[in-house]
């Protein structure tokens, strides 16, 4: 796997984008997750064969993408911008397969409710099928925190953490992940590359309704040990929908793409050869 190329789409919100095998004959379309970018599907990427072109989108407010004035983060905003990408990505291609992990998957079922010619199918990987008042709170306080600045690189990718903080990420690659999510400031601080607005204190949709309602072929990916898919509502989610098909990935957290990342590559290949 050769190293990515990066790209712009103009447009409001502008939007930033990773291109790996950008002649390869099958488009997939990957999704990063709430306060993530693009990078954090590096690991991914390097795992998945070469017949694949894999488009990796700093969603808007994320990464290297223009934040949303005013602020408008919901997945109904987030697939517009799903499905203007995949216009603008695959004019002359197959349809893609469009995959996300957590908030992205999220944006995923909401592109693939609402825009259901524009994909082959749709990869939710570990997401909040039923959400919890605890969960939305939260998600609220979350927007209250003051952002934090750092005098220097090696101290923000000291101080860099996951949410929620567990699984065996290897260092090497949660430094790589962690200089990818940062920037500086117009004061020369560096701190994280995401608008804070982003944390919506609720999903914005009912996500199990949603994927009753999607007739594209779909697949749920579980992480073994995740707090947040929970296996009874993971199952609720693929029993609601003839076209959902479920896979949980073993030993793994909700970071899976960062913990399995090889684990992940090989159902996003299976699940895209199937269609």
């Amino acid at each position: 796997m050769t190293a990515p190329h990066s790209h712009l789409l103009e447009g409001s919100p502008r939007l930033h984008y990773l291109e790996w095998n950008p002649h390869a004959p099958r488009t997939v379309i990957l999704l990063h997750g709430n306060s993530a970018n693009a990078w954090w599907w590096e690991p991914v990427a390097r795992a998945i064969a070469a017949e694949y072109r894999l488009l990796a989108l700093d969603q808007r407010g994320h990464g290297d993408s223009e934040w949303a004035r005013p602020a408008a983060y919901s997945p109904i905003d987030y697939a517009n911008d799903i499905a203007r990408f995949v216009a603008h990505a695959t004019a002359n291609a197959e349809k893609p397969v469009v995959a996300g992990h957590s908030m992205g998957g999220l944006n995923v079922l909401a592109f693939a409710r609402d825009h259901p010619d524009s994909a082959r199918g749709a990869i939710a990987i570990d997401v909040p099928v039923t959400s919890t008042r605890g969960r939305d709170r939260y998600l609220e306080r979350l927007k209250s925190i003051p952002v934090v600045t750092y005098a220097d690189l090696a101290t923000a990718k000291a101080r860099f953490r996951l949410m929620p903080r567990e699984g065996r990420v290897a260092d090497e690659v949660l430094g790589e992940i962690a200089e990818k999510s940062l920037a500086r400031t117009d004061e020369g601080r560096w701190t994280l590359k995401f608008d804070r607005e982003c944390f919506l204190g609720g999903d914005g949709m009912a996500v199990l309704e949603t994927i009753k309602q999607i007739r594209i072929p779909m697949m749920l990916v579980r992480a073994e040990h995740s707090r947040i898919m929970t296996a009874e509502g993971a199952e609720h989610a693929r029993a609601s929908n003839p076209n959902a098909r479920l896979v949980t990935i073993a030993d793994a957290h909700h970071h899976v793409i960062l913990e399995r990342p090889e684990a992940v590559a090989r159902v996003i290949e299976e699940f895209a050869a199937s269609l």
